[in-house]
């Protein structure tokens, strides 16, 4: 009897995640399959061209989407079961980009320091129009990424596992998910696994969703937009700052930053800045 109910549960969990796969593939594409319409007047979609990196990261409304109907129809939960707060929603926000510019900007600093990149110069046409829209595909983006992750995947293994498992495990799926992208070697991927064990602690700390989505949205945006350094693997992006590669051994001029020791350094020390949070809170208690 306790086997049968064992495998009803396992089938189960496996339907529900069917269920969010399928939600994912047909809202992000519907939605990716519009946009492609709008701005170049055909059906289909090709990764070559101009902003074709906008037209993915406005895609992920899909992933957002559907992490949304999942919580709400499939989980039968609260928008709130995702740590989402609307209680000091845009300072969380606004916090949490500063954090995510800070971080990346730090990178840069001592990239510079050390003779990896050198800068070029500062291009004010770029502030426009599609600089602004991807602010907001970068923000949908993460966005979609928390949710699903740091949202649903940590909410459920918390309730079941503990904190531990919910930190650890997601982290390492996040880093997992990279493994398709352009440029990926193993440090990367460690990387990855750092900023998801940063962005979940952070998540425990204040347990605001959207707290992590805007430090997500921060960092990606500011390494794309602001400084035009690649993300994850993709490039192409028209920046305010320019720089140049002055030493391909210590820039990783495919994966970008986060595929540097650099990076690694910044996240281990982030963490440790939690830890120590996490330890005033709980003597001021």
């Amino acid at each position: 009897m306790e086997n049968k109910y064992k495998i009803k549960i396992f089938f189960k969990i496996i339907l529900r995640i069917f269920v969010l796969l399928l939600a994912i593939t047909i809202l992000t594409g519907g939605i990716m399959l519009a946009i492609s319409l709008i701005f170049y007047g055909k059906t289909y979609f090709n990764s070559d061209y101009k902003n074709a990196n906008l037209v993915m990261l406005m895609g992920t409304t899909g992933q957002l989407l559907a992490a949304i109907f999942f919580v709400k129809f499939i989980l039968k939960k609260k928008i709130d079961y995702i740590f989402f707060k609307t209680e000091g929603l845009a300072k969380n926000i606004c916090i949490g980009l500063f954090l995510g510019l800070l971080q990346i900007s730090i990178y840069v600093l001592l990239d510079m320091v050390r003779g990896a990149i050198g800068y070029r110069g500062i291009n004010y046409g770029n502030f426009n129009l599609i600089f602004l829209a991807y602010f907001i595909g970068f923000f949908i983006q993460s966005t979609s990424e928390e949710v699903l992750v740091r949202g649903i995947l940590t909410r459920v293994l918390s309730d079941k596992f503990g904190r531990t498992v919910a930190i650890m495990l997601p982290s390492i799926v996040f880093g997992l998910l990279h493994l398709g992208n352009e440029g990926v070697t193993i440090l990367s991927t460690l990387n990855t696994i750092l900023v998801g064990i940063f962005f979940a602690k952070l998540l425990f700390y204040k347990e605001n969703i959207m707290l992590t989505s805007g430090v997500h949205a921060g960092w990606n945006f500011s390494m794309a937009m602001i400084y035009g350094l690649n993300v994850s693997g993709f490039s192409g992006f028209d920046s305010l700052i320019n720089f140049r590669i002055l030493n391909y051994n210590l820039y990783d001029k495919i994966y970008g930053p986060e595929g540097s020791i650099v990076v690694t350094f910044i996240e281990i020390i982030s963490i440790f800045i939690i830890f120590y949070l996490e330890r005033r809170k709980d003597v001021n208690k």
